[in-house]
């Protein structure tokens, strides 16, 4: 579509939201009128949209991508992606109860952090039009949505969860398996990170500390020596190691709520950059060290809580991954055919060979065997099967050739149900837990408020030990080891 100089709303792209440069002559024909875009990238995935037959998207869509709340480069390119996830062929891969009232999706939300996270997503959505329930589970990240989609749009649930931080997906294990790979290789390089720095900061100190201890004292030029080392090897950790703590906080405050992320980057932030002034100018204490081994240990918390929340996953992934890959069906015309399994369909009949994995739930219409459902039940033992018995998707056929006709597939069968009556239980809080994470964004803000109480206060008792003072009680609001280092020289 080429440029034309016509009269339009100067001010905001009329896909993305954000500023239009006084030089940009870019439209895109939408419902019938010409929409100003901000570049030739927005003109594109507009005309992309429409000439797709998508440009319903823009109806439905509000005011939930304003680039004040959004990350507009994102939003921009999962457009598409977003208004595909109303189609009603699409949803059947990962949302039930089509043919009621109220749609149930699951979904796994990428960024989530701590409990704070969860209490703003479950927040958030639950006060959106047309949401009945919306809750996360904080063990594997998974969403379970229940909405009416006569009041509201999928793609327009999805898009609330980008506008507060968040990146929701329709659950698949394959799709989740793969975030939590690379969510893992990540962790681990930013652990790496963070453990030789800390170690190598650590060491720089005890060189300071070994010649005040020995009441020798170190030169200057080596003291200066030492710090410059320090600052160099806690650049990498704060810059790339502690960097997610520092995202998080600031997408937490456009959010106006507040978590734990938000003093734990003000302590490692203020000690940084605290060490960086007392380094190039030599005056003052420095923090290196500490604020190193601050962040390392954090990570080493994060780490583990993922890893707990990896298996808990795989566990309910293991046994979706028990139905097999393919079937065979039999046509009308008595002949066998191989097939995905995938595409079976209610009243299809199947044949099932000794050693076979049962691909649905059915019931046996022709000959008798024993069925391994250890999978499922813990018994061992093989189970009896005749004519007219049911067979659950996922258990093994041991004895004899049987023919099944279908009764539930995918989200309707046996095994589906038991994930998600496991992800409910899990995603389900104890009163107990709905008051802490009530109780815990006051608990954030009352700990800003006594550090900068204490910070004050210290002023005027011991202007020196004001900062370390006031950093300690940022620090110590973090469930996690920390060691107290000392002021040094």
């Amino acid at each position: 579509m080429q440029a034309v100089n016509r009269k339009t709303d100067p001010e905001q792209c009329f896909h993305c939201g954000s500023d239009i440069p006084p030089a940009s002559q870019f439209f895109t024909r939408i419902n019938d009128e010409d929409k100003r875009m901000c570049c030739p990238g927005c003109q594109a995935v507009a005309q992309t949209i429409v000439s797709g037959g998508l440009d319903n998207f823009y109806q439905h869509r509000g005011d939930e991508l304003s680039p004040t709340t959004a990350d507009l480069s994102e939003i921009a390119s999962l457009t598409q992606e977003l208004a595909l996830y109303d189609n009603q062929e699409i949803q059947q891969a990962f949302v039930t109860g089509q043919n009621t009232e109220a749609h149930t999706a699951t979904l796994v939300i990428e960024g989530i952090s701590c409990a704070a996270c969860v209490w703003l997503l479950e927040q958030h959505l639950s006060k959106q039009a047309g949401v009945i329930k919306f809750s996360v589970n904080l063990a594997n990240h998974r969403a379970r949505l229940i909405w009416h989609p006569d009041q509201a749009k999928l793609s327009h649930l999805l898009a609330e969860v980008i506008r507060i931080g968040y990146k929701a997906h329709p659950y698949h294990p394959d799709k989740e398996e793969q975030l939590l790979v690379q969510e893992s290789k990540r962790s681990i390089i930013r652990l790496g990170v963070a453990g030789i720095g800390s170690m190598q900061a650590m060491m720089f100190a005890a060189a300071i500390y070994a010649a005040d201890i020995a009441g020798t004292g170190m030169d200057e030029k080596y003291v200066m020596l030492m710090r410059w080392a320090s600052m160099i090897v806690a650049t990498p950790v704060v810059l790339y190691a502690a960097l997610p703590f520092l995202k998080n906080a600031f997408r937490d405050i456009k959010a106006r709520h507040l978590t734990m992320d938000i003093p734990v980057s003000i302590a490692i932030w203020g000690g940084y950059i605290a060490s960086v002034w007392a380094t190039m100018f030599n005056t003052g204490d420095i923090y290196f060290e500490s604020v190193t081994m601050f962040a390392f240990f954090l990570l080493i918390g994060r780490y583990m809580e993922m890893k707990a929340r990896q298996r808990t996953g795989r566990a309910g992934n293991a046994l979706l991954n028990l139905i097999p890959a393919s079937a065979v069906r039999i046509t009308p015309e008595g002949e066998e055919e191989l097939v995905a399994a995938s595409s079976l369909q209610p009243g299809d009949r199947v044949r099932i060979k000794p050693g076979q994995t049962i691909p649905a739930d059915g019931l046996i219409i022709k000959g008798f065997s024993s069925v391994d459902e250890s999978a499922l039940t813990g018994e061992y033992m093989p189970v009896s099967k005749k004519c007219q018995d049911a067979l659950v998707g996922g258990t093994i056929n041991i004895e004899n050739p049987v023919e099944m006709q279908v009764s539930a597939v995918g989200q309707n069968s046996r095994i589906s149900s038991i994930v998600r009556l496991l992800d409910r239980a899990q995603s389900e809080k104890p009163y107990v837990a709905r008051v802490a994470d009530h109780i815990a964004r006051y608990f954030v803000g009352a700990t800003l408020i006594v550090a900068a109480c204490v910070s004050t206060a210290w002023y005027f008792i011991e202007p020196a030990s004001a900062f370390w003072i006031t950093l300690s009680v940022l620090v110590v609001t973090c469930p996690v080891l920390y060691h107290s280092p000392h002021p040094r020289h």
